[in-house]
């Protein structure tokens, strides 16, 4: 079989679907397909060369195929109206090469193709269910993405809770989605020497045993209360922990730099973005991660966090039950007494703590990205035998 997967996402560094995508293909690459990544571009050159190492290394095994034409034309603003109401009767034209026998969009559903089955994947729908949450834009390519998620011959979506959203928010029939969830880096496994965790916290800024939290700040990730929570913490149990915020900004209404101004008790830390390489000591060396949010289509941070042996308080709702399961703490995301509490039962009750480090990484353990991978060649097959 002949797969071509679109690697956009990853010209250039990133996180989320760029992550996705990239260790997909090299668990793909090990399987028995015959694997090509694509990507449309009017500098083929220099996109190329933007294409992140790890896929790079893939070649000549994994050959990267072209097709030289503005991004403008599939992803710009203006042309998602375009896209959303192309007919069906009209032909769209072949960018993709020929011979394909399937085309997996992981993220964005062009270029259209009568000849060669497309499999989409759809990691969320949150911006059509909480709109408030997200910019125009993103709302208008979600809103992209269900139009034209009936033109694909399968779609994936990383959660049941994200397949029970594109049942209920398009019109794609139930026997063509599937649920075929993430995994996790091997590396993550990896034990951490102190020596290392040290020359990290260091860099860091950090002294003393701290919580973190790894995500974006964005209105859904809900850090205002989670730092409200930790606030709390410190009022009952003293201010012992840093709390740590690891990630790149947001979008949308900041909730977190009006707490960061007031006077407390307790340390919180801004890092922003961190090398990927400082993510697995952070993490094995935190007294617990806290990841409150409101809404995942994944969640691949707490999952993350149970392979490096971090215990981790997380939300009920959502997606995230689905991913940590009982090898976690869950608590109400709108609960700030809830999320203190949570993190107090973590912090101070140790029998409790070293149970969950040890379920975690059974857990974890289970979501490989070369069951990711099997699951997929699956839906392939299913999606070219229509």
């Amino acid at each position: 079989m002949k797969v071509a997967i679109d690697v956009r996402g990853c010209l250039g560094p990133g996180a989320g679907i760029n992550v996705y995508t990239a260790e997909l293909i090299k668990a793909l690459a090990g399987l028995d397909v015959e694997l090509s990544m694509w990507f449309s571009a009017r500098q083929i050159e220099e996109a190329k060369a933007r294409l992140v190492p790890d896929l790079r290394a893939l070649e000549p095994r994994v050959p990267v195929l072209t097709t030289k034409l503005s991004n403008q034309v599939l992803y710009s603003y203006p042309a998602q109206a375009l896209w959303r109401h192309w007919p069906r009767w009209l032909p769209p034209p072949k960018w993709l090469p020929r011979g394909i026998d399937v085309y997996h969009a992981p993220y964005w559903p062009l270029p259209l193709d009568r000849e060669i089955p497309m499999v989409l994947t759809i990691h969320d729908l949150i911006p059509l269910r909480h709109p408030e949450w997200f910019t125009a834009r993103m709302r208008s390519e979600l809103r992209t993405v269900t139009a034209l998620a009936t033109r694909a011959a399968h779609v994936i979506t990383d959660s049941h809770a994200t397949r029970e959203d594109v049942l209920a928010l398009t019109r794609v029939r139930p026997e063509r989605v599937t649920t075929v969830h993430l995994g996790v880096n091997e590396a993550m496994f990896r034990d951490v020497g102190e020596e290392e965790r040290q020359a990290v916290r260091e860099r860091q800024g950090l002294d003393r045993p701290y919580i973190v939290s790894l995500s974006t700040r964005d209105p859904r990730k809900n850090l205002g209360r989670l730092i409200d929570a930790y606030d709390l913490l410190c009022e009952r149990l003293g201010p012992e922990w840093d709390l740590v915020l690891i990630g790149a900004g947001g979008w949308g209404q900041d909730d977190v730099a009006p707490r960061l101004s007031r006077q407390r008790t307790g340390r919180v830390v801004v890092t922003g973005h961190i090398p990927r390489e400082d993510i697995l000591p952070l993490l094995s060396g935190a007294s617990a991660l806290s990841y409150v949010s409101l809404a995942e289509g994944f969640g691949l941070p707490p999952l993350e966090a149970m392979a490096a042996g971090c215990p981790v308080v997380t939300s009920n709702v959502s997606s995230l039950p689905e991913v940590v399961g009982d090898a976690a703490l869950t608590v109400d995301p709108l609960d700030t007494e809830a999320i203190a509490d949570g993190l107090r039962r973590v912090l101070t009750d140790e029998a409790l703590t070293a149970d969950l480090r040890r379920r975690g990484r059974e857990r974890a353990r289970s979501f490989t990205w070369e069951k990711t991978a099997r699951e997929t060649l699956e839906v392939y097959k299913r999606a070219v035998a229509g």
